[in-house]
């Protein structure tokens, strides 16, 4: 909301510096984006152009002599619409305007030039507010040799406002004074307007078939003439950031911007009818708005009609049939309130967000909605030289009355912890301008309906705060019932990330909203998808399933940067109808680690990664992990290179290479992914660790190598070997695979290390033997392995 301080002192006595103010509305109302003059140029006067003839080295420029009443003064002009007699903007020797364009005597092509006439371009003015080619020209009552900024009403300074959701009540100037005088103690100046009726009766009758219109009041106003409004009207509208276009249309932005209630004029011979029926939009029903746009309507809309076909979309915009134009006599002006859910909706759904659906969603005062249409018909009288028809045709179904709300000093005073006496809160409801009744240390204040953030006790809190002041409220530490502490899920998290960090991955964080495509590109099966109703964009338009196809982007994305070292996990969520499923997954591609000195590269593969996945397990004491053959695996991996983790015959995700097809597409190298179900994780680790001292023994190991079926697993292997190797044998490695010379083509040779230790005694060799056959020996007889000499 742009807030015009010269407008504004019409309704407020304002007794401080505008700075202050600004600090004002910072601690006691709405955040202050911006305060600013209107136009900062110096040094602009009105002058009169006596003489203008062509420049004769030039064929566009002008030389003109301007009276601007302390003297006459040539200048060089080079604006094709300059002319003899014209009332004009003149920058004198010295004027410095925006963009710090210092203005100077000069010679122009041989011709002096004591100063610039200007365009209200050169003053700073958007070109979208006048859309004038060339300078500005005056009105002919305009005074000669004052000051120009003044003359147009263009001294003026805005504040700009960032308003919450909940201060519609701030989108008019009269909100802004409500609040202006509760906030610096002064008093407000508003009138009611006054109108002339003639005696002609308005005959227009007016209903409605839909609750989504609460009240709907329609005045006539004849023999109305359109022209260019008036220089101090076109300059409230440039300050509110408002475009003028005719006296008409300007005096409807003009009183809503005054009083926060929308209005439409239609041109009352194009309606043709003296009928104003409100209704719900007709399913596929289709209409054209003044942007001679085609909208495709449906019944959560709400459309004004003349009883045969609809004239406007309500709370939206008009529509292209009944456009106030140049050959308009007769205006229907309409002042209505709406539901302010549907015309968010609609105009949401329609792109078609105006200042007036704006208003219409942040609700509007019920009691203002017939003044701001007398306030119209009132400016259209003495501005556009309307005759206002008697009589008001409407409906109005709402509750005009104020809300009572019951509240006590002592509510406000647990709240806040400060004391407020009566006086202190009476004080402030005085200043709001609000109503109460008070007993004791009890109220009942009376919500006024221009604010209808205003519902319950706790509101009530929140405005006596703001108004007497913050810096009342002792600072006090939280008290807490117990110190914090993190849940075990939370605990779980926060390990997963610190290890995987601590083996070389870095986390990410990508958008949990994806292309449809992407939702569902790692299922194994058929999921529901959500989707969103209004996406910022395509690929932002449904919630992902899985956190994959997210990390595949972003390894994408670095991988066309050169990155030759991929290494990322993320913990995230996955979405569908009836759940929400956590994981953690992560990718890896490229160089894992190497070493420049020493000429080392150790380049990602599966061993690398499911090394990795192991550790992680380790950490945080999920065990006895399993890596099976997936019977259904993910069609994008590599149908050879992929593994279902497995705990307790429990899937508990999957890890493999991203399919080479995949990978083509997608740019990117050898790529291996994982993703693990959080849940399942959580519910199968087991997090009491128990520390054990160092033996004071030492261990023994044994390698042994053998031939197996290529079908035989190593899991098979070592977990037999763990078996049959009782507790003196701590660990068990593979260090070696072997297929080749001297090995059958269905066979294989896997090598083992075998770590002996007993934490009481030595171990005897003899011992270690023994063990050690009898693992050889069921090796043979279960998997049929041959020992490899």
């Amino acid at each position: 909301m742009n807030v015009s301080l010269n407008w504004l002192k019409e309704y407020v006595d304002i007794d401080i510096q505008s700075d202050a103010l600004v600090n004002k509305f910072n601690l006691m109302s709405a955040e202050v984006e911006r305060l600013e003059k209107m136009v900062t140029a110096s040094n602009l006067v009105v002058g009169q152009v006596k003489t203008c003839i062509k420049h004769p080295d030039s064929d566009h420029l002008h030389i003109c002599t301007v009276d601007i009443g302390t003297s006459v003064l040539p200048i060089v002009c080079g604006a094709s619409n300059v002319d003899t007699g014209q009332k004009v903007i003149v920058a004198l020797d010295g004027a410095l305007l925006p963009g710090n364009l210092l203005i100077k005597k000069s010679k122009i092509r041989g011709v002096e030039s004591n100063g610039m006439i200007c365009s209200l371009d050169e003053l700073g003015i958007e070109h979208k507010y006048h859309q004038e080619n060339g300078i500005h020209v005056l009105p002919s009552s305009s005074e000669i040799g004052i000051d120009a900024i003044k003359a147009l009403h263009f001294d003026d300074e805005v504040i700009e406002l960032h308003l919450t959701p909940n201060r519609g009540d701030l989108l008019s100037m009269i909100g802004v004074a409500y609040d202006v005088s509760a906030m610096i103690e002064t008093k407000m100046h508003l009138t009611e307007p006054q109108i002339t009726e003639i005696k002609e009766k308005n005959r227009v009758n007016v209903s409605t078939s839909t609750a989504g219109c609460m009240s709907y009041y329609a005045r006539v106003i004849k023999n109305v003439k359109i022209q260019d409004s008036s220089d101090w009207l076109k300059a409230r509208l440039i300050a509110a950031g408002v475009r003028p276009i005719n006296n008409i249309v300007d005096i409807t932005n003009y009183v809503m911007l005054e009083y926060g209630q929308p209005l439409h004029a239609f041109d009352f011979n194009k309606i043709a009818t003296t009928e104003i029926i409100v209704r719900d939009a007709l399913p596929k029903e289709t209409f054209v708005t003044l942007d001679g746009k085609s909208r495709i309507l449906n019944e959560d809309d709400i459309v004004i009609t003349n009883g045969k076909k609809v004239i406007a979309l309500a709370g939206v915009m008009g529509g292209l049939d009944t456009e106030i134009s140049e050959a308009t006599v007769n205006v229907l002006l309409e002042s209505a309130t709406f539901n302010p859910i549907r015309i968010r909706k609609t105009s949401k759904r329609l792109d078609l967000r105006s200042e007036s659906s704006i208003r219409f969603e942040r609700c509007l005062d019920p009691n203002r909605t017939i003044k701001a249409l007398n306030r119209a018909c009132m400016l259209l009288e003495s501005i556009a030289s309307g005759s206002t028809l008697s009589g008001v045709a409407f409906f109005d179904n709402n509750d005009l009355s104020a809300k009572a709300i019951p509240f006590s000093s002592a509510q406000i005073t647990k709240v806040t912890g400060y004391n407020y006496q009566g006086n202190e809160i009476e004080s402030v409801f005085q200043r709001l301008h609000f109503e109460y009744n008070r007993d004791g240390d009890q109220f009942v204040v009376f919500a006024p309906t221009r604010r209808p953030d205003i519902a319950t006790y706790q509101d009530i809190i929140e405005e006596v705060v703001r108004i007497h002041g913050f810096q009342f409220i002792p600072v006090t530490m939280t008290k807490l019932p117990s110190n914090g502490f993190l849940t075990p899920k939370q605990q779980l998290r926060r390990m997963i990330r610190n290890t995987l960090v601590f083996l070389g991955l870095d986390e990410t964080l990508t958008y949990s909203l994806v292309s449809e495509v992407a939702a569902i590109e790692f299922d194994k099966k058929a999921k529901s998808v959500v989707r969103l109703l209004h996406p910022m964009a395509e690929d932002r338009r449904c919630l992902r399933h899985s956190l994959v196809p997210s990390l595949l982007d972003v390894s994408a994305y670095n991988t066309a940067r050169k990155a030759d070292r991929i290494a990322l996990f993320e913990i995230g969520k996955g979405y569908t109808q009836t759940e929400e499923t956590e994981f953690v997954a992560g990718i890896i591609s490229g160089t894992f680690q190497e070493s420049l000195w020493q000429g080392k590269k150790e380049v990602v593969d599966f061993f690398l990664v499911k090394g990795l996945l192991q550790a992680l397990f380790d950490r945080i004491g999920v065990g006895n992990v399993k890596y099976q053959i997936p019977k259904n695996p993910f069609p994008k991996l590599h149908p050879n290179i992929n593994a279902c983790i497995m705990k307790d015959e429990v899937s508990i995700g999957w890890v493999g290479k991203l399919h080479p097809a995949e990978q083509t597409k997608r740019g990117l190298s050898d790529t291996y992914i994982f993703s693990l179900a959080f849940e399942k994780l959580f519910s199968c680790s087991s997090r009491n660790f128990v520390m054990q001292s160092i033996s004071k023994y030492p261990a023994v190991t044994r390698d042994i190598a053998i031939v197996v079926d290529k079908t035989v697993s190593a899991e098979m292997i070592t977990s037999l070997i763990r078996k049959n190797g009782k507790k003196i044998l701590n660990e068990v490695k593979i260090f070696d695979l072997y297929q080749g010379e001297n090995i059958r083509p269905d066979q294989k040779s896997i090598a083992l290390n075998l770590t002996f230790q007993d934490y009481t005694k030595t171990l005897e060799t003899d011992e270690i033997d023994e063990i050690t056959k009898r693992i050889v020996s069921c090796l043979e007889k279960e998997l049929k392995a041959t020992l490899r000499i």
